[in-house]
């Protein structure tokens, strides 16, 4: 997500846009924060016991110096006078202390992950319901394994910061608090000393965050580049074999993932260097500690405890160091995630919109225009159809016949004119009760790795199998369907990859069937088809016809001789219309494109 001076957003403005998703589970990550709280005065507390008993064992007058002495002398008369009572209550004290802190660290660790590891859930869904709220023309200029990145590789390099980050976040800095405090009640001034140097550790692990972030963003587009070769050369391995480019595909994929290694270790780099500098800076204050009590002779108890103290808050200052290192990684995941969720929905639902309610009775374009990237597909087009009239679209590639149609379900919208259905713009109604009103049929027949009940119900997820079946039989499908090893339950394959062409088809003919919808669109949908595939198609697409309003497009003009009217497209305008036979006696751009391929067929038997 770049802004338009394309600088990076702040990391703050990255992650407040968070607060929505976080919002719902407040009472949980409250909880979770007065866990962390009382875990940090754990801490605390097990620092003050500590300092206690040690002061009965070594005795409270013990200096530091004088450990050579005890070493080398009668360590029984240096002691202090050790009661049993005092032993007990340091027993029961610690226990108390522990098991205290034990049930505090579960529940605040518990509750902030499950808090953060929702949050990732929640954002993933959105995501993914945002991207399929999207227009067409969004996909059309998008990379599918570049989405694909997003949704999943994007959002789990969140999910290990947010589950990870929050709870080191809510729960350190209160650990550090409490050891800070028992420090302080230990020996102000020595404390002053042994923190001086935490300060300085900012600088450093700045700067190094700096360059993981650089690093982590150029590991993502990496991971998409990765994720799109790999796609479009698997998707495409018929080509690729029939060619002999399995080399060359392979080259093409090793340059992307050796790009990612590059990334991966320019990370690993500024990572592994974050912690031995902490370390060394931490050791520096250790050492000040340790010549400042033999110079001022402090007692042996308060050492031992302001050591232990001072080396506990090393986990907890390591992970709070870490913490902006790990921002900074999944800062372009969350900047590759936002922007994606911030891309408008240019087909929404106008404020005013209402649901279609009734039959279709007419359809109408009234010069429309459409423009994609400033070039000009559809220009000025008017047409009216009524309700059961059946209306091909012909014309060479490139002459808008697909972009027109696909303005009816709103799939595109008109940049001029209007599209209008019982005499209102389409865009009044409401895109779900609309789509709600048409079945498309196209030449690529989509159909999911799902068994082939669930391809034909897709979109009518109430049918019953009687339903499903019945629609299969009108589509010329029921019979290859029941030779299946599993018959309706047979899972397909990814795109339909065990039927043939022709029995995909007949399965996306059955799907429209079963939604029955008043409107119609054909596109292409018997083309690339073998004789008696296209016959029993064609028989299926008759059946689909019947009593709808139908818009087809074909490449075979002999499939819409019957057609109620055929208009005729050239560069995005309408230059003839009427029936088959009408056409052919203008002797114009259809009868050129009709002769060609009659003269075909004939040179070809």
């Amino acid at each position: 997500m770049q802004n338009r001076d394309n600088k990076p957003v702040e990391s703050f403005e990255i992650y407040k846009r968070f607060f929505p998703f976080v919002r719902p589970y407040c009472l949980r990550l409250a909880v979770g924060i007065v866990c962390g709280m009382l875990h940090g005065g754990a801490m605390g507390a097990m620092i003050v016991v500590m300092r206690w008993a040690l002061g009965g064992i070594s005795g409270e007058e013990m200096s530091v110096a004088g450990i050579a002495s005890v070493a080398g002398g009668d360590m029984e008369g240096q002691a202090g006078d050790i009661g049993l009572d005092r032993i007990i209550l340091t027993v029961v004290l610690l226990m108390a202390v522990t098991l205290f802190q034990g049930i505090v660290f579960f529940g605040g660790k518990y509750l902030v992950e499950w808090v953060g590891n929702r949050v990732i859930t929640d954002l993933r869904s959105k995501l993914f319901e945002h991207i399929h709220s999207l227009p067409i023309q969004f996909f059309g200029k998008s990379r599918t394994g570049d989405l694909i990145s997003r949704v999943t590789s994007d959002t789990g390099l969140l999910a290990q910061l947010v589950t990870n980050v929050i709870g080191d976040i809510i729960r350190e800095p209160f650990t550090l608090i409490g050891l800070i405090g028992a420090m302080v009640v230990l020996d102000w001034k020595l404390s002053i000393m042994a923190l001086v140097v935490f300060p300085v550790c900012i600088v450093p692990v700045a700067l190094l965050g700096r360059r993981v972030r650089k690093a982590s963003k150029s590991g993502q587009e990496s991971s998409g580049d990765l994720l799109s070769a790999a796609q479009e050369s698997i998707n495409g391995a018929l080509v690729v074999k029939a060619f002999q480019m399995e080399g060359e595909e392979t080259t093409r994929f090793n340059l992307s993932n050796m790009r990612m290694f590059k990334m991966a270790m320019k990370q690993t780099r500024a990572r592994s260097l974050n912690e031995p500098i902490i370390t060394f800076l931490s050791s520096i204050g250790l050492s000040g500690v340790v010549v400042y009590a033999f110079l001022n002779d402090l007692s042996l108890a308060l050492l031992v405890s302001f050591a232990a103290a001072m080396l506990s808050m090393y986990k907890p200052a390591k992970k709070l160091s870490q913490i902006h290192m790990r921002i900074q990684r999944a800062a372009p995941g969350a900047e590759r995630v936002f922007e994606i969720l911030d891309v408008e929905n240019a087909i929404a639902d106008m404020p005013e919109a209402v649901p279609f309610n009734g039959s279709v009775q007419d359809i109408t374009f009234r010069n429309v225009s459409f423009a994609y990237d400033e070039k000009m597909i559809l220009d000025g087009v008017s047409l009216d159809v009524h309700a059961g009239q059946c209306i091909a679209f012909v014309g060479s590639s490139g002459a808008g016949k697909t972009t027109l149609v696909n303005l009816i379900p709103r799939f595109f919208d008109v940049t001029g004119g209007s599209v209008s259905v019982n005499g209102k713009d389409i865009r009044q109604y409401t895109v779900h009760s609309l789509r709600e009103q048409i079945g498309v049929v196209t030449q690529s027949t989509v159909l999911f790795n799902r068994s082939v009940a669930d391809n034909i119900a897709y979109g009518s997820p109430n049918a019953s199998r009687e339903q499903i079946e019945a629609a299969a039989r009108r589509a010329n499908a029921h019979r290859f369907i029941m030779k299946l090893e599993d018959g309706y339950d047979t899972v397909i394959g990814e795109r339909g990859s065990l039927l043939s062409g022709g029995m995909a088809q007949r399965v996306a003919i059955a799907r429209a069937l079963l939604r029955n919808p008043p409107i119609l669109i054909l596109d292409e949908a018997t083309s690339a088809l073998d004789t008696e595939s296209e016959r029993l198609v064609q028989e299926a697409l008759d059946e689909l016809m019947k009593d709808r309003t139908v818009f087809v497009i074909a490449h075979r003009l002999s499939t819409i001789a019957h057609a109620d009217s055929i208009v005729v497209l050239d560069q995005g305008k309408i230059v003839e219309q009427g029936s088959h036979d009408e056409l052919l006696l203008q002797d114009g751009k259809y009868k050129y494109l009709y002769d060609i391929q009659f003269s075909d067929k004939v040179a070809g038997q």
